[in-house]
């Protein structure tokens, strides 16, 4: 296969996933391997084409010493050659692994993907580009399988994920090899890909052979495979979603609960086929922030069997997380201590009809009309005002201000508003009580995409927000966690993402808006 057509191939797979816009910044990972190697010279070829930047980034992961400072030093002229910079850094990662008791293929990855956001942090519209290709595919599918992964497992890797984009995937090692060959472009050769110790190694090195010699077309194979069963665990978990939307509005309409911020009738899940019943379980296990990657079968048969079945219990999950049935609702208990206030209602008409937390805190009255009634407003001495928000619509605030609350369904992920006063959150992130009101001690917001957090005063004084004004603010937040401060910034977690599938926008009025 010529080059020109190799090179056409990546180029239309990138412009068909919309991997890079104009105006992107691409950090590119880079070993100086065939695959990393490929990658850089053809995202240098592309921007020729299109308007954006590319830095390239190496990590000396200190574990194969020599060979490795060769490997820098070629990446080194290999950038210098091409005009690109090149963020360069070296970690001791036998050294990482005897503390932190990982794999040193576990805890190279790890840092590596860290260094990754910590230079994205510096640029603007920043995306990560790695190298990973169709081998790679087939290789991290087998080895889900034999894992014991569910069909979630078998969609592989995607071509983009978050700020994580993937241009190569549209191609087999032997092509990037040939690309390579025909410009007449060398590379290095790690000497670890060939032992056997590696898991990964083991598949690429012994299995993926001999299933070559079965089919020829076994890579081109199980990656089809991959992309269908993404198309299905797409679909299965929508069905999914909408389930547990049916079930948490029921459960909404028949029980009144205090200190739950969701939860479900257990009747409604039962009543579903076993396999949505099993997505809808892994949806709601994803909601109570443990990942889907360190829960077993057993714990998923163990909760539908639970939901299905008349008696109560509990399941516990990692990360201290526990999933209650009780009374015929399921929910996340958010602590040990924790003691759910259940009350199953007789006249159904009179609860509250709606998709979203309620807010209650000890002490203060806590709202439970209708979503219709929005304008009254509970006032603790603690705060300017404090306003729960207990479903869509209207709040107003003290001094005639007003917050409109809206949940999208569908929406536009490239129109994301950049008004001051009008602010996209991605539903599923939300949770806990969610409140309107003024700050406390205490208040925190996340300030990125690692998840570290900030004190709020303490953004207040780098804002410049004047001191006599920061008891005015208003705020958007559950407990001390802040969604929003109204003028500013919004948590970083709570960002709209490829990922995110429901939007729960804010819109602010002061009150001369209002008339």
């Amino acid at each position: 296969m010529e080059k020109e057509i190799i090179y056409a191939k990546v180029t239309d797979y990138i412009k068909a996933n919309d991997l890079i816009r104009p105006g992107d910044t691409i950090v590119e990972g880079i070993s100086g391997g065939a695959d990393s190697v490929c990658l850089f010279l053809m995202l240098e070829e592309l921007k020729k084409e299109m308007d954006f930047t590319t830095v390239a980034v190496h990590v000396h992961h200190g574990i194969r010493k020599k060979t490795a400072d060769k490997d820098q030093k070629f990446v080194e002229k290999l950038c210098e050659s091409k005009g690109v910079e090149l963020k360069s850094y070296r970690k001791d990662i036998p050294l990482i692994c005897k503390i932190t008791k990982e794999s040193e293929e576990e805890c190279g990855r790890r840092i590596r993907y860290e260094l990754f956001d910590e230079v994205c942090s510096l640029y603007d519209n920043a995306k990560i580009a790695v190298a990973h290709h169709m081998n790679d595919q087939a290789e991290t599918i087998l080895f889900r399988m034999i894992r014991g992964s569910g069909i979630k497992g078998l969609t592989g890797m995607e071509a983009k994920r978050d700020n994580i984009i993937r241009p190569l995937l549209c191609l087999k090692r032997e092509e990037i090899e040939e690309y390579l060959e025909e410009i007449g472009q060398d590379y290095r050769i790690d000497e670890t890909n060939g032992t056997l110790e590696y898991s990964r190694n083991y598949i690429r090195k012994k299995i993926m052979p001999k299933l070559e010699s079965v089919r020829q077309n076994a890579v081109e194979h199980i990656n089809a495979l991959s992309s269908e069963a993404a198309e299905i665990n797409g679909f299965m978990e929508k069905k999914a979603a909408e389930l547990l939307d049916e079930a948490s509005k029921e459960a909404d309409i028949k029980y009144i609960t205090k200190g739950l911020s969701r939860k479900y009738k257990a009747e409604v899940l039962s009543q579903a086929e076993p396999i949505l019943l099993k997505f809808a379980v892994r949806g709601l296990i994803t909601q109570s922030g443990v990942s889907i990657k360190d829960v077993t079968r057993s714990h998923i048969d163990s909760l539908c069997e639970l939901i299905t079945k008349p008696k109560s219990g509990e399941i516990h999950l990692p990360r201290k997380v526990t999933v209650v049935k009780e009374s015929g609702i399921v929910y996340i208990k958010p602590g040990d201590d924790f003691k759910a206030e259940i009350q199953e209602i007789a006249d159904a008409d009179i609860a509250p009809r709606i998709s979203m937390p309620v807010s209650n805190l000890a002490g203060i009255q806590s709202m439970s009309a209708p979503a219709e009634s929005h304008n009254r407003e509970t006032v603790s001495p603690d705060f300017k005002f404090y306003v729960p928000v207990t479903g869509e619509g209207e709040y107003k605030l003290s001094d005639g201000s007003t917050v409109t609350c809206r949940i999208l369904d569908e929406f536009d992920r490239n129109a994301i508003p950049d008004d001051t006063y009008t602010k996209w959150m991605d539903y599923a992130k939300m949770t806990g009580d969610l409140v309107l009101r003024t700050r406390k001690t205490g208040d925190y917001l996340v300030i990125n995409k690692k998840g570290n957090e900030g004190n709020l005063k303490n953004y207040m004084i780098n804002e410049k927000i004047p001191k006599s004004e920061r008891n005015e603010v208003p705020l958007l937040a559950a407990g001390s966690k802040i969604y929003w401060v109204v003028g500013h910034r919004i948590s970083e977690d709570v960002k709209v993402t490829d990922n995110t599938e429901k939007v729960m926008e804010f819109v602010y009025k002061r009150g001369d808006e209002n008339g």
